[in-house]
């Protein structure tokens, strides 16, 4: 025999009298809450909450670029007239600073065409005008 040799006063562990107490192994969890349906219904209605506001936005951005746009058309003549009293001032500079320039160089003119040549008609090539 091998192993250790029980003891004599050993008392084994048994069921009580009568045997154990039923054990309760029913699920005991809380009610689910809101339901499904509810809870697609309150998704639908951000989605659809959520997506008009970005229609409405957009339209509303449109509507503000569009009012800008018409803005600055009309003040453009304006804007453009500015500029060619800038332009003309610049180019006459320019001109008063050529003729400065080149006051020593024989037979120039201040602001003329530097080209030069006559106007030639390209070449006919075999009849074809």
């Amino acid at each position: 025999m091998c192993g250790p040799k029980t003891p004599k006063d050993f008392v084994q562990d048994g069921p009580p009298k009568g045997g154990f107490p039923a054990v309760n192994v029913r699920r005991n969890l809380p009610g689910g809450g809101v339901s499904t349906l509810a809870t697609a219904g309150i998704m639908g209605a951000a989605l659809t909450f959520g997506m008009v506001s970005i229609i409405m936005g957009n339209r509303q951005r449109k509507e503000l670029k569009r009012e800008e746009t018409d803005i600055r058309y009309s003040i453009l003549p304006f804007l453009q007239a500015e500029t060619d009293v800038k332009l003309a001032f610049v180019d006459a500079k320019q001109l008063q600073n050529e003729a400065e320039i080149m006051k020593d160089v024989p037979n120039w003119e201040a602001g003329a065409s530097v080209y030069n040549a006559r106007y030639m008609r390209p070449m006919d090539m075999f009849g074809i005008k």
